[in-house]
């Protein structure tokens, strides 16, 4: 097994977990919110710092997909093997990237959104 697949299958996981960890902090939110142990404002403030982290971690992805590209282009074109494998790797690490970058982008527009209603008055 490459090193590039170990550090992909451990950065796989590390935001796996970072993901779970902040759909919790949603779940438990929505609790507060439900029984009503937070006022609208502070759920929305709070709302805003979860978009907030939601778009932090997408860019740790964006920052991970494309440090693992160069990676692997970068061993191929030391080694000089542009073979099945590299390919393979570097249309996945690709287009991987290219999803997380479109997504990024709505998190981050979806963040803008959700500052300026904060912001609004009587928001």
């Amino acid at each position: 097994m490459s090193l590039i697949t170990v550090v992909g299958m451990l950065g796989g996981l590390v935001l796996v977990l970072l993901a779970k960890r902040v759909r919790k902090a949603a779940e438990r939110l929505l609790a507060d919110e439900r029984a009503g142990l937070v006022g609208p404002q502070e759920v929305a403030r709070a709302r805003v710092e979860q978009k907030r982290r939601s778009l932090r971690l997408g860019q740790g992805v964006c920052g991970f997909m494309g440090i693992l590209l160069v990676a692997v282009l970068g061993r191929a074109a030391v080694s000089g093997e542009w073979g099945g494998t590299t390919t393979y790797y570097a249309a996945v690490f690709g287009v991987l990237l290219v999803v997380s970058a479109v997504v990024l982008a709505r998190v981050a527009a979806d963040v803008r959104a959700a500052e300026r209603a904060l912001d609004a008055p009587g928001g």
